[in-house]
């Protein structure tokens, strides 16, 4: 017997938490993907550019990673491999620059975050 049934749920909607996060992971994988794929070392810069760094839309909102969920992030991007392979494989917070201009003419920014900032997800 399950803990929880619909009607628990029902009439509760989403607080979209994680939807900034989903739509940057989108921008990633539709701006990036192909080239992350096609190249490892493409995947270290992905990491490095997302571990412990701030990114942000036009609009203010903001997404951060913990270094392990920078590579489940490239994982999933690459459709290869888990968090291990990428975790560490870089200098966390360095954003090469074919990664930092695409991603702003996709509409986000970035900083590195502070160590009192934004909780990473």
């Amino acid at each position: 017997m399950p803990f929880f049934g619909k009607s628990d749920f029902a009439g509760i909607a989403s607080t979209r938490v994680h939807r900034t996060a989903k739509l940057f992971e989108a921008t990633l994988d539709r701006v990036l993907g192909e080239r992350v794929r096609n190249d490892g070392a493409c995947g270290v810069d992905l990491w490095c550019a997302i571990a412990g760094v701030e990114w942000y839309d036009r609009g203010g909102d903001s997404v951060t990673y913990s270094h392990r969920r920078a590579g489940e992030v490239v994982a999933w991007v690459r459709e290869d491999g888990s968090y291990i392979d990428w975790y560490g494989s870089g200098e966390a917070g360095h954003v090469a620059g074919w990664i930092g201009d695409a991603l702003y003419e996709a509409g986000w920014s970035w900083r590195i975050a502070a160590k009192d900032g934004p909780t990473p997800v």
